[in-house]
Formats: structure tokens, sequence, C-alpha cells
């Protein structure tokens, strides 16, 4: 019993320490690649006058 328990909690823990991991992993990413890219709220409007 005591076997299965130790078992059960080394899959949870392995399964918890990829999961942050991989949320560290993400993080450090986006943040590394937002700096190249403008903000949500910034808009690039370009206006052509069209002369007759």
């Amino acid at each position: 019993m005591e076997l299965t328990i130790k078992f059960i909690l080394g899959i949870i823990c392995t399964i918890a320490i990829g999961l942050i991991t991989n949320y560290i992993y993400d993080k450090i990413k986006n943040h590394s690649s937002s700096r190249n890219r403008k903000s949500g709220f910034e808009l690039d409007v370009k206006i052509k006058f069209i002369k007759k």
C-alpha cells in the first residue's frame, strides 16, 4: 500500500513539475518576443489621398 502511494505521488509530482516548467518557458518566450512586436493598443494607420 505504501509503495502505491509513493508511486502515485511520484507521478503527480512529475506531471506538476512538467506543467510548471512549460508555464515558465511560455512566459519567458512571450516576454522576450513582445519587445519586437507592438502592443495590442497601437495601430498603424495609413491614409491615402486620391487626387482626381
